[in-house]
């Protein structure tokens, strides 16, 4: 039988060693990776849950983890709109058991905006949402974006995006984004002409001081350009992207501009300031479709400004005889240049493209290019070559007034961009 006096003693020590003896004297407790505690590494969202350690929301399960943690997030519906204020791992888990949505009531400026320089990962969800913007990076971020789908419901008319990276002066510091494996979807209606108007709702939008990867996405039914890379709106910064291994179709772009845009915005500014932007943006191993005919795809590819490589892209029907120019474009599979009065994009390259189908053009230079780019290596649709500047039958090579004609030759006898040779 253990005596009284012994008992006292050691009840005393095991206080002394939980600390219980006296109170914090900074009243500061260190984290909780207790249940229910804040500042855990790894936090589970379950909105079923009836106990203190599991977040109901996502936004409660953002508020609980630490700076670097994980919130996991169990399937169901999440009626709310989302901010990440820290660097996290957002990822949907449960597989074949059910979706993630993220489906915030009423117009939302953005279903989820991330407001925070650290890493933030955005793994599995499916955002439905109403309003501006799907995802959002406010300022400077560095985002991860990965086999998600978000799908715009019912949008507004005006300027909106599936998802938006501005990093605008003034600024400073860079935004990184990485967009892989994830399925966009505009939800516009099939649009032939501006009018009636429609949303001019882009697929991805990265505007100023990035880096970005565009990676294996799949974009539909946009009322803008289905990816659209510009300069900051003073003109200048440095804007670098990689577009890579995308599929894209039934992009509508209100303004006639193209299904993958690169160079400013519309209109310029005025007074207009001196073009210092700079950036290298590569356009390799796309396919690009217009397969319900409409007559606003009036380019597949309208490379404005930088430099890089437009390489091993699948451009097929996109343009239609019924398509006109715009204020920045004329009508071509691929057009190189500004009508802007800009200064002229490149070094570039037009190389080991498929290149087929395009009425009026397959590839087109503008009247700011004065010094003949490469463009040797493509498939034009026929053996022969092609038509317009070429000798022979296939998708035209046209220069407009001013610029000079591109090297052309030699041109690949059968399709090849899906080919491994570098060669033609």
């Amino acid at each position: 039988m253990t005596d009284r006096r012994t008992r006292v003693p050691v009840l005393f020590l095991v206080l002394t060693l939980l600390g219980c003896d006296r109170p914090d004297p900074a009243d500061v407790g260190a984290p909780s990776f207790t249940v229910g505690g804040v500042g855990r590494p790894s936090v589970l969202v379950n909105p079923n849950a009836n106990d203190h350690g599991t977040a109901k929301t996502i936004q409660e399960g953002i508020d609980m983890v630490a700076s670097g943690g994980n919130v996991l997030v169990e399937p169901g519906t999440y009626v709310e709109a989302i901010v990440i204020d820290k660097g996290l791992t957002l990822e949907a888990i449960g597989g074949e058991s059910g979706a993630v949505i993220v489906a915030p009531v009423g117009t939302v400026n953005a279903a989820i905006r991330v407001a925070t320089p650290d890493a933030v990962a955005i793994r599995g969800l499916t955002v439905r949402y109403t309003g501006s913007r799907g995802i959002f990076g406010d300022g400077v971020v560095d985002i991860t974006i990965e086999r998600a789908s978000v799908v715009a419901v019912n949008p507004p008319l005006g300027n909106s995006a599936l998802i938006s990276m501005i990093n605008d002066a003034p600024t400073t510091g860079r935004t990184h984004l990485v967009v892989r494996e994830s399925v966009l979807d505009g939800s516009v209606p099939f649009a032939d002409s501006p009018t009636p108007a429609f949303p001019q709702l882009f697929g991805i939008t990265l505007a100023g001081d990035v880096d970005a990867r565009l990676e294996g996405n799949v974009i539909r039914r946009t009322g803008g350009a289905c990816i659209f890379v510009r300069t900051r709106l003073d003109l200048g910064g440095e804007t670098n992207a990689d577009i890579v291994g995308n599929d894209l179709d039934e992009c509508y772009p209100l303004g006639r501009a193209g299904s993958i845009l690169v160079g400013p915005g519309a209109p310029l500014p005025s007074p207009r300031p001196p073009f210092t932007a700079t950036g290298v943006v590569n356009v390799v191993g796309n396919t690009i479709r217009n397969s319900t005919g409409s007559c606003l795809a009036s380019s597949a590819i309208n490379y404005e400004s930088f430099g890089g490589r437009i390489e091993r892209n699948r451009v097929l029907g996109v343009v239609q005889s019924c398509a006109i120019a715009s204020g920045r474009v004329v009508p071509a599979g691929i057009w190189v240049g500004s009508l802007r009065g800009l200064p002229p994009a490149g070094p570039i390259t037009v190389r080991f493209n498929d290149i087929e189908g395009n009425a009026q053009a397959g590839l087109r230079v503008g009247p700011n290019m004065t010094t003949p780019i490469d463009a040797t290596c493509n498939w034009w649709g026929s053996a022969s070559g092609p038509s317009g500047a070429g000798p022979g039958s296939g998708d035209a090579v046209v220069v407009e007034a001013g610029g000079a004609t591109p090297a052309f030759l030699p041109f690949a006898a059968t399709p090849i961009a899906a080919s491994p040779a570098t060669g033609c």
